[in-house]
């Protein structure tokens, strides 16, 4: 009788392989789902876009930049996230 641990043929190899290259797949999903799960409990998403007009309103605040540049680097972030239309 024929076992399959003596088995070397190419049926063995890619079982194996194909097992490998699952597994691999597995832990990426598993490491991206985490990522991503953490990125978005810890907040490190900005969808509306208040946040970078928060920290260039600070900016002007403090004298960092002039208010020409504060009005057209205003203006860059409020058409970023302006519906397209």
């Amino acid at each position: 009788m024929h076992s399959i641990i003596h088995d070397t043929g190419a049926g063995f190899w890619l079982g194996h392989s194909l097992m490998v290259i699952i597994m691999i797949t597995v832990l990426a999903l598993i490491l991206a789902g985490t990522y991503l799960l953490l990125s978005a409990l810890l907040g490190r998403r900005h969808g509306d876009g208040e946040e970078p007009l928060q920290a260039l309103a600070e900016r002007y605040a403090r004298g960092d930049i002039e208010r020409d540049e504060f009005l057209k680097r205003q203006q860059d972030l409020l058409d970023l996230h302006s519906p397209r239309t």
